[in-house]
């Protein structure tokens, strides 16, 4: 009897042990690096833009290049989205649970206004003031008006979410490439629409440089736009674009019978 509870004890505490480490492999560590690389892509991100006042092209190799480091390193993880509407894309897409969607999102939140203040920190007060602390504005001078902002910022999440439920998570035509080809496509839409709206893609990135240096004009664009294009481009994934395995709703399997089957033609 005694034995028979030493092996119980034994038994009951690898399996705590063995739940302690699903928690922390499965949710824990997901939202560290959740956390910590949205606060790397922003921090360079806006560190590079900065550095050199109306450098779109500097500005778009530093957040995409730091995409791409952050994707091949720690994707394996997390997924590494770093981008709310990235989140919700993957969400709807039927790859990540409600409940950790929630907290990715609020860590991405959180990081991104930790990177925005210590890109103040960082960087000069003349290039601070230039740069606007980083934020996503409206560019006036070309007098672009709200809904043009809306619409860029729609189409632009809604092509770079597209781009990475496909190569990144899609069972048929997910690729090794993926880390390359969506800090790429991060960089070409920076460099087609940064002139316009400052192409945030990610209210997480715009919404640290809005309260830090306390630039609010127009910044509900930078939520509605790119959480619309997240929606959509999950919806059109899930519906058109997905493998039949991930497609909904899923195509009801046939069987093959010797009627239904001809014979190739030779």
């Amino acid at each position: 009897m005694h034995r028979v509870r030493i092996f119980e004890n034994i038994r009951g505490s690898r399996d705590a042990q063995h739940k302690r480490e699903s928690l922390f492999i499965t949710i824990i560590r997901p939202i560290i690096v959740e956390f910590v690389g949205t606060f790397l892509l922003v921090t360079f991100g806006l560190w590079g833009g900065c550095s050199t006042s109306g450098n779109i092209i500097q500005g778009a190799f530093s957040f995409g290049c730091t995409l791409m480091v952050l994707l091949a390193s720690f994707g394996h993880i997390s997924g590494t989205h770093l981008n709310p509407c990235v989140t919700l894309g993957v969400f709807i897409a039927g790859e990540i649970r409600y409940y950790l969607a929630i907290i990715y999102v609020i860590m991405q939140i959180i990081a991104g206004i930790g990177a925005a203040g210590l890109v103040r920190l960082l960087v000069s007060r003349d290039s601070y003031t230039q740069c606007h602390g980083g934020a996503t504005l409206l560019n006036k001078i070309d007098m672009i008006e709200w809904w043009q902002g809306l619409i860029i910022e729609f189409f632009i999440t809604f092509l770079f979410v597209t781009v990475i439920l496909l190569v990144a998570l899609d069972t048929k035509s997910k690729t090794g490439l993926a880390p390359l080809l969506i800090g790429f496509t991060l960089v070409g839409n920076i460099l087609t629409a940064g002139s316009y709206t400052g192409a945030s893609l990610n209210p997480a990135r715009s919404l640290g440089p809005a309260i830090v240096a306390n630039q609010w004009a127009d910044h509900w664009i930078y939520w509605i736009g790119p959480l619309l294009g997240g929606t959509i481009a999950g919806i059109a994934y899930r519906f058109i674009w997905a493998h039949q395995d991930r497609r909904w709703p899923k195509p009801k399997s046939k069987k093959l019978n010797e009627a239904s089957v001809t014979a190739p033609i030779l």
